[in-house]
């Protein structure tokens, strides 16, 4: 059960979009529907979706997910999960946000912000445990900035390197990732009943990561991803990989907008 959750969360997590970067990464604002499917082959089951929202504005970016799993273990063990995030970050300043997250009929709701202070990042939590404040290494991205700066790397020809990003979805703790240019995408063809939708972009770039605690290097990753990044900050054909279970996200729509005009 939290597997597929704990996968759920990095799916969600992994789908985040970046901010306007260099000429040859530039996110653009966008809506995007993924479908959610237990494993790989062509009619693997489909047990769920994702659905973000990011809106660009004149102050920085608001990003709206929304991700749902269904599934059916065997015919006595069922997951159902919810998790919906509003949070904003105004051009990597801080982040606020919160999260509300739906197991089995059991909620969570989560809100806190992360502030740069002292040359580290400070989290401020409230759950329904009570407060729970923490630290994170000063070179923790946040979600919209961490994307912006692994589409920078690939962009500029990094066939290797790590990366900490803050991920809201999962305890809000910052996560290790080990980033390596792919030789192919790991799943570029969705399967047969679903229609392959178009992403605008000049390129893209398969690549593969590892998952694991910042700090926790003795460690298995706690999950993988394999996908394909376009410079335009949409993702598609992503599969995270948990060992037992493994889930892959196909995109089934996508709405491209216009950036606002701000005033210099």
């Amino acid at each position: 059960m939290k597997g597929i959750a704990g996968i759920a969360a990095f799916l969600s997590a992994g789908a985040a979009l970046l901010v306007a970067g260099s000429a040859d990464a530039q996110m653009r604002p966008h809506r995007a529907e993924y479908t959610l499917r237990l494993g790989t082959a062509l009619n693997a089951t489909r047990i769920g979706t994702i659905v973000q929202d990011v809106e660009l504005t004149c102050d920085g970016w608001r990003i709206r997910r929304e991700l749902t799993v269904d599934a059916s273990l065997t015919p006595s063990f069922k997951v159902r999960f919810t998790s919906r995030l509003v949070g904003e970050e105004p051009r990597g300043t801080d982040f606020s946000w919160r999260g509300v997250q739906v197991l089995n009929g059991a909620d969570r709701e989560v809100q806190g912000k992360a502030e740069r202070e002292h040359g580290a990042w400070r989290v401020d939590r409230t759950t329904p445990d009570g407060p729970q404040p923490s630290l994170l290494p000063s070179f923790t991205h946040m979600p919209v900035a961490a994307v912006d700066w692994l589409a920078r790397r690939l962009a500029a020809g990094s066939e290797a390197f790590p990366l900490l990003v803050f991920v809201p979805e999962a305890e809000g703790g910052a996560f290790l990732l080990d980033v390596k240019r792919a030789a192919t995408g790991a799943a570029d063809k969705p399967p047969p009943s679903q229609r392959r939708v178009e992403v605008p972009a000049k390129q893209s770039w398969p690549f593969s990561l590892a998952v694991t605690r910042a700090g926790r290097t003795d460690v298995k990753p706690i999950v993988t991803l394999r996908g394909r990044l376009y410079d335009s900050g949409v993702m598609d054909g992503v599969v995270a990989d948990a060992g037992v279970i493994t889930v892959a996200a196909h995109l089934r729509d996508l709405q491209m907008r216009e950036a606002p005009a701000c005033p210099k």
